[in-house]
């Protein structure tokens, strides 16, 4: 009997160990058909707009309010004055001679000292090794966007010393206004003070330098009028020293005078001869030969004093006259070139000293003591307008290909 009951539970116990051993066999496959299905459910849930989209808003988030290095600001205000009112002086440091009210003036000067601070010039100046830049703004964990790589090109390192800084001037008032940013408070303050220095160089070099110019080029202008003076002079006294006078003019003015007396003589000589010639008969008499004699050489000497007034072998007043009065004539312009050019180098001098511009300032840079939060606004609400305008122009594509 005991044999028995064995027999029959292990007939019985074979049966069951092989169905549970199907089940497991069957479950198996199951169970990675679940998992699949499980993980393509997934997939085609984050395929969908919505939920792309609230991917990338979130990373967005995420890196504009945990991620990103905290950015500081220092702000300063100066205007670019001169030291008295316009009259009729240029407009701005570098134009010309056009009047223009003092807003104006400063305006034009803060535009072009915008230019020059966002210079590669400048940028040079402040950081004369490339390397600079980059130790002082280089890449930090966990933001690896923010910042300069290292060992960037020079096109690259302009673009970001740009961005590092906003100069506006402002239209109504003629300030103008200096932001920089840095990654910590003491890099901000010292990058707005760097520009202001650079700020006060442009203002003075450049406006003194062109005071200097002007002011050179009156004293060429002077000394250009006292070497034609001074040539002008020596030639008239060497034309006065070579013939003997101090004027031709008095000298052909005695000539003349002396040949008149000679020709009246001369008349009266005559006079006296016809006077003889009725008294005498003979008209060889002795008395009518001593008149006609002197008659004769008073005739000659008038003919050769007149002969050398006008011959080219004589004297030649007249051109004498001629070329001292144009020697004179030099003098007299050269002179007057001299007084205009020393008046124009003296209001040169004053105008320069009165068109002098300062940097007056207005509000100085002060070390921020929190970092800005606004970039991180501006950032978030930019990844959300990407979104909207993707959304805007991608509704607008797919309707018109349905519509297609």
């Amino acid at each position: 009997m005991a044999d028995r009951e064995i027999i029959s539970q292990k007939s019985s116990a074979m049966p069951t160990s092989s169905f549970d051993a199907n089940v497991a066999s069957r479950s198996i496959p199951n169970s990675d058909g679940i998992s699949k299905s499980v993980w393509q459910e997934r997939l085609n849930l984050l395929k969908k707009p919505r939920v792309l989209i609230s991917l990338f808003l979130a990373s967005s988030a995420l890196y504009c309010f945990v991620i990103g290095r905290d950015r500081y600001i220092s702000v300063s205000e100066f205007v670019i004055q001169q030291a008295v009112p316009l009259n009729t002086s240029s407009a701005s440091v570098l134009a010309g001679a056009a009047a223009a009210p003092q807003v104006l003036t400063s305006l034009v000067d803060g535009q072009y000292l915008q230019v020059y601070l966002a210079s590669s010039e400048v940028k040079n100046r402040l950081f004369p090794k490339s390397t600079s830049l980059e130790e002082k703004y280089q890449k930090t964990f966990p933001d690896f966007h923010t910042g300069i790589a290292k060992q960037s090109s020079a096109p690259a390192q302009l673009v970001f010393y740009r961005d590092l800084l906003e100069v506006s001037p402002q239209p109504l008032s003629g300030s103008v206004i200096v932001k920089t940013v840095g990654f910590d408070p003491a890099q901000a303050f010292d990058f707005n003070k760097a520009l202001l220095v650079q700020s006060r160089r442009f203002v003075n070099e450049v406006n003194q330098s062109i005071n200097a110019d002007q002011n050179l080029f009156a004293q060429k202008e002077v000394a250009l009028a006292e070497k034609n003076l001074k040539k002008a002079s020596q030639a008239l006294e060497v034309f006065q020293e070579k013939f003997g006078q101090l004027s031709v003019e008095s000298e052909q003015a005695a000539t003349s005078s002396f040949i008149s007396g000679l020709e009246s003589r001369l008349v009266d000589l005559k006079v006296e001869e016809a006077s003889l010639r009725r008294q005498y008969r003979d008209p060889n008499a002795p008395e009518v030969s001593f008149i006609a004699d002197q008659v004769n050489e008073l005739e000659k000497q008038i003919r050769t004093e007149r002969q050398k007034s006008v011959s080219e072998n004589g004297r030649d007043l007249n051109s004498l006259a001629m070329k001292e009065s144009s020697l004179r004539a030099n003098v007299e312009f050269s002179t007057q070139s001299l007084q205009s050019a020393r008046l124009a180098a003296d209001n040169s001098r004053r105008e320069s000293t009165r068109q002098l511009k300062f940097l007056v300032m207005l509000s100085q840079p002060q070390q921020p003591v929190s970092p800005d939060q606004n970039w991180r606004w501006q950032a978030f609400l930019g990844s959300i307008g990407i979104i909207v305008v993707a959304w805007g122009v991608g509704g607008f594509i797919l309707a018109a290909m349905k519509k297609a």
